[in-house]
């Protein structure tokens, strides 16, 4: 069983991860103009296609008005497109736009190089067991939000 030293020692390092990993992910945007927001608000436009903006808020699990605010710059870079909702005229519906999933596929991949650079001396079963925790770690994340009645972002 996980002492709580260590389970300290591992809110520590994913931190570190996280901090590390958005400052080289700032390194991968191609478009400076663009919020920090913008990749994960894309990715899940094109994952789950086109959603109200409060539907997006609630799955990136911020407030309605940071999406509001990350909406407009990605709209006059025609990255997304914003359509009234027909079941609700006083709403919107925001989908990706084909130059926004061409921005974030470049923007991936350019990611995903920069990871494998920075992972080069790593064997590929390293890199697949890192895969398998960081997945377990997630499952079991996910589980106690659900036992606890938090929603999942």
């Amino acid at each position: 069983m996980l002492t709580s030293a260590t389970a300290a020692e591992l809110v520590d390092a994913l931190r570190a991860v996280i901090r590390s990993g958005r400052a080289v992910q700032h390194h991968a945007y191609l478009r400076e103009e663009l919020p920090p927001g913008a990749i994960a608000l894309l990715a899940l436009l094109r994952r789950e296609g086109e959603q109200r903006l409060g539907r997006i808020a609630e799955r990136l699990d911020v407030d309605p008005s940071v999406i509001s605010r990350q909406v407009t710059p990605l709209e006059r870079a025609g990255l997304v497109r914003r359509r009234p909702d027909p079941g609700d005229g006083r709403a919107g519906l925001l989908a990706v736009t084909d130059d926004g999933d061409r921005y974030l596929r470049t923007h991936q991949k350019r990611w995903a190089e920069l990871v494998a650079t920075a992972l080069t001396d790593w064997a590929e079963d390293d890199a697949e067991a890192l895969i398998a925790g960081l997945r377990r770690l997630t499952h079991d994340i996910r589980t106690v939000r659900e036992l606890a009645g938090l929603p999942d972002s």
